[in-house]
Formats: structure tokens, sequence, C-alpha cells
């Protein structure tokens, strides 16, 4: 029980609701207005689609066994997170809270539209269109970014706490 009480009077929990929250509405905004934009001229778009597959439309059409994953993951993990949250330094805490969020946020759209994914951040450069995504895509590679690195740099950061 006293792990719950550290865990959900944690900051992690409010970075992790503000994801979801933001992760959402964007999604809704894009969805809602079909939206097609050229924010920045020939590289940055904001461009309305939907993903049935994963990332880079792996596993396309695959919106049953995506969404199973996507809560099996979400579940486990955050199990996990709470149950060993006081031990993990608090860089971790902070990439496995935008994992943790990043997966929800694609299981909500997985669960609940069986259109896909919502996606609409859209980048060119010159010929080439990179894949479309989202804010919990985003929150995705942030995470695995941050756990990669500090799995590099693991010894020198606990050195210096």
């Amino acid at each position: 029980m006293k792990r719950l009480k550290v865990f959900f009077t944690s900051p992690y929990v409010y970075v992790f609701l503000l994801f979801i929250i933001l992760d959402q509405v964007t999604k809704l905004y894009a969805a809602s207005n079909q939206i097609q934009l050229e924010v920045i001229p020939n590289f940055f778009y904001l461009s309305y689609s939907r993903n049935t597959g994963a990332a880079w439309s792996i596993l396309e059409g695959g919106l049953p066994f995506l969404a199973l994953i996507s809560f099996s993951v979400g579940v486990g993990l955050g199990v996990y997170f709470i149950q060993k949250f006081s031990s993990f330094h608090w860089i971790h805490k902070g990439a496995i809270t935008l994992f943790l969020a990043g997966t929800w946020g694609n299981f909500i759209d997985r669960a609940f539209y069986k259109e896909g994914v919502i996606d609409f951040l859209s980048f060119h450069f010159g010929s080439y269109i990179f894949p479309t995504f989202n804010v919990a895509d985003s929150a995705l590679t942030v995470a695995v970014i941050i756990l990669i690195a500090y799995a590099l740099l693991e010894e020198k950061i606990a050195k210096k706490s």
C-alpha cells in the first residue's frame, strides 16, 4: 500500500496524465478537422491520417493484436514500475513514464477506433516523407532514446548521484 501512495503522489503521475491528455486532445482535433496544413513549407505538415499497424505501418491491419500487445505492455510495465518505483533513478522514472504514456495513448486509439491510430505530424525531407506520427509516438521515441542513453551512461550517472 505504501508503494501505491509513493507512486500516486509523485509528479510522474501528472506527467503521465498530461501526455495522455495532450495526445488524445491533439488526435481528436486532427481527426475532427481532417487537418491538412503546411506549417513549415516543404518540411513540416499537420496531416491527418490513420494507421492500422504499428510504427511505419508494420503489421498493417492488426489492430486487435496490437491493442492486446499495447494493453499487456501497459499493464505489465505499469505494475513493475509501481513495484520498483522508489529504486529507480529520476531519469529512469521519467523515461518509463513517457513510455507508458505513449503505450496507453496509442492503446486508446487501437481499442476504440476501428479505423486505427490517429497520426498527424508529418515531416518531409526533400522527396522522402517520414512516416506520419503523433504525440504518443513521440513520447515512446523519446523514452527509448533516454533509456538507451541511460543504459550506456549508467555508471557515470550513478557516480554523480
